[in-house]
């Protein structure tokens, strides 16, 4: 580093060098060559190095005046009016800065008060939905005490609450909320299942120095969907006498041997479909829907399902047992199909909900569900039941075809304000039998004729039953499970009897016919005795009752209406009267009645009653447990699954 040294003294200046300044020193007066000495060894700043030094020493010669010098520059002093401005602009900066900073301060407090109003109406709009009903009575109320519990009463100045109820449904209303008021849009109609809850509040946010004031607005919608699920067709009653086991034998070609209390079980058992997704391994409720499957694996995921259920089941260890059975039963595979169905194809399960997920926690009976899956593996080929039936103490042969499968109805109660049908409806199967009644030859005087020869006294009939159906009409939850109700409308199907031979071709493409004449008599394909006119039978179509069960466990329920024996009764009424018109025939040619009119409609009066009085109690067993009805229809409501509240907007 350089250094200036100083070593002026009483006005004479002078340099000195590290080895002294002796040689500098003037007493006597300097002589013109000293002073241009001097001043030229002033003039140019000299470097000089101290002993010990890192860096050099700079030094110069010369007075304070030489050194700045004569003609060095001076900044001027600034003016006043300079100054003041620049004050100015600080200022300005300054108070931006405040203003900024106040501003910031208000917005704050509108965003957190903003954000705390949400709250207010997201927790209104939950507790709302959970109380839904038909009037929309208790929501508005319920959200109201919601929101005063959190701290907003929308009776005080300033904050305001409004309370709709409609419908939230994403398949018929428009985004983005998908949501539309009871007093208007797709939500209108007494028959619209209400669903959604819409929740607006508004509060007043004084200004703390931006303005006097602002009100804010926040908006929330919740859902709680009730599903219900039930079949029609099947009844407890119906699983007596081993006609279970002949049934599911029939259908899936297998041997099983089950008891009645194995089958009641099944039948009072319950499977939510999460735990059926769970044993197929899928995610959601729709990816369950379009899995296909058969029925031996079926029985698979029900038996995992059962296995791990958390559902309270009285027969848990009973059902399960008789599901083990028939998943080792050697089951075989048969035609797949899909679990969902819709309209292209036969599946178990017909899901009336926009949103297939509010299914999750819906319950069915796996009983319903492995004989609606029997029926669609079998399709429409006609099978025989082994060892027939017992009617009235005769034999009878029967075939059995199914036209169409029945349908378990998952779902949300109402009417689609859209199709302008119900959203979920369950369904019987159509089904054709044919039966072959032997009734014997005690009673007919056939003489040396009947020793001879083998006579055969049948009475063939054959039934089409068209399907009837059942619709969710409404669906109410309460506080208390015992008081919930749902009401189920039914419609029975149509029957069509007639006494006739079975068809050569029976293709279930083909439409129901009645034209082919019944064989009474045969002996020994020589003579026969048939019937010229066939009996056609109609049930028609009765009124529509509306059913309601209360509780969510479900139960049992049935219309009023008469049987098979009765409708057959009537058809059978106008047979002697008919049997004018009855031909006899050998070896194909005809030939005149005589007195044979008079002992068969003996022997006919005395075989039809018992045979009346033993149908239904073999027919309609049957019938039922594939899903079909005659006249009546019974309900059997499986469960009611109460939403949960949760915001969809």
């Amino acid at each position: 580093m350089m250094h200036w040294r100083d070593t002026r003294a009483a006005g004479d200046i002078a340099r000195c060098r590290p080895a002294g300044c002796a040689a500098d020193d003037h007493t006597g007066p300097m002589t013109p060559l000293d002073r241009a000495s001097r001043r030229q060894r002033h003039a140019t700043p000299t470097k000089h190095y101290e002993v010990g030094m890192n860096e050099p020493t700079r030094q110069t010669t010369g007075d304070l005046s030489e050194r700045r010098g004569p003609n060095r520059r001076r900044r001027a002093p600034r003016s006043p009016a300079r100054q003041r401005g620049s004050l100015a602009i600080i200022a300005a900066i300054a108070i931006g800065v405040v203003i900024a900073a106040l501003g910031a301060v208000d917005l704050g407090n509108l965003f957190y008060q903003r954000r705390a109003l949400q709250s207010i109406a997201d927790l209104a709009a939950l507790a709302a939905a959970q109380t839904m009903d038909d009037g929309c009575a208790k929501p508005a109320a319920t959200a109201q005490s919601a929101a005063l519990g959190n701290g907003f009463d929308s009776t005080a100045s300033g904050q305001s609450m409004t309370v709709v109820c409609g419908r939230w449904d994403v398949k018929d209303n428009v985004g983005p909320s998908f949501f539309a008021g009871s007093a208007s849009g797709a939500a209108a109609g007494s028959d619209a299942q209400l669903n959604a809850v819409q929740v607006t509040v508004t509060r007043a946010v004084p200004y703390y120095f931006l303005g006097a004031q602002r009100t804010i607005a926040a908006t929330s919608t919740a859902e709680a969907t009730n599903v219900g699920a039930y079949s029609i067709g099947t009844t407890l009653a119906q699983l007596q006498g081993g006609v279970a086991n002949a049934l599911l034998n029939g259908l899936l070609g297998a041997n099983l041997n089950l008891s009645v209390l194995s089958y009641q079980g099944l039948a009072n058992a319950r499977i939510r479909i999460k735990d059926l997704m769970a044993a197929a391994n899928v995610g959601t409720v729709s990816a369950l829907l379009s899995t296909q499957t058969t029925v031996p694996q079926l029985a698979n995921w029900m038996l995992s399902a059962l296995s791990q259920t958390s559902v309270a089941n009285a027969d848990l260890q009973t059902s399960i047992g008789a599901l083990q059975t028939i998943v080792s039963a050697n089951i075989p595979g048969g035609r797949t199909f899909t679990i969902g169905n819709t309209a292209n194809s036969a599946g178990i399960f017909s899901i009336g909900l926009s949103n297939p997920q509010a299914a999750l926690d819906a319950t069915f009976s796996p009983f319903d569900a492995l004989l609606v899956a029997a029926e669609i593996a079998t399709g429409q080929t006609a099978f025989s039941l082994a060892n027939g039936l017992n009617i009235g103490g005769l034999n009878a042969n029967l075939q059995v075809q199914i036209i169409q499968p029945p349908v378990l109805g998952i779902g949300e109660a109402g009417i689609d304000p859209v199709t302008k049908t119900w959203r979920t409806i369950a369904r019987t199967a159509q089904v054709r039998l044919y039966l072959n009644i032997g009734l014997g030859t005690a009673n007919l005087p056939l003489g040396l004729l009947g020793a001879l020869l083998p006579v055969q006294v049948n009475l063939p009939l054959s039934l089409q039953i068209a399907p009837g159906q059942a619709w969710l009409q409404s669906a109410s939850c309460t506080a208390s499970p015992s008081t919930c109700t749902s009401a189920i409308g039914v419609q029975t199907g149509l029957t069509n009897l007639c006494i006739g031979d079975t068809p050569a071709n029976m293709s279930a493409s083909l439409p129901f016919t009645c034209s082919t004449p019944a064989t009474l008599v045969n002996v020994a394909n020589l003579v026969t005795i048939k019937s010229l006119v066939s009996f056609p039978a109609d049930v028609p179509a009765s009124q529509t009752p509306t059913l309601t069960f209360y509780g969510t466990t479900g139960g049992y329920q049935s219309t009023n209406s008469n049987g098979v024996g009765s409708v057959l009764g009537n058809a059978l009424s106008g047979l002697g009267a008919s049997l004018q018109q009855t031909q006899i025939s050998l070896f194909g040619i005809s030939l005149p009645l005589g007195p044979i009119q008079t002992a068969l409609n003996a022997f006919l009066g005395g075989v039809l009653p018992p045979l009346l009085s033993g149908l239904d109690a073999a027919i309609v067993p049957l019938l039922q447990l594939l899903g079909v009805q005659v006249g009546e229809s019974t309900i059997h409501d499986m469960s009611l699954t109460c939403g949960v509240s949760q915001l969809v907007y």
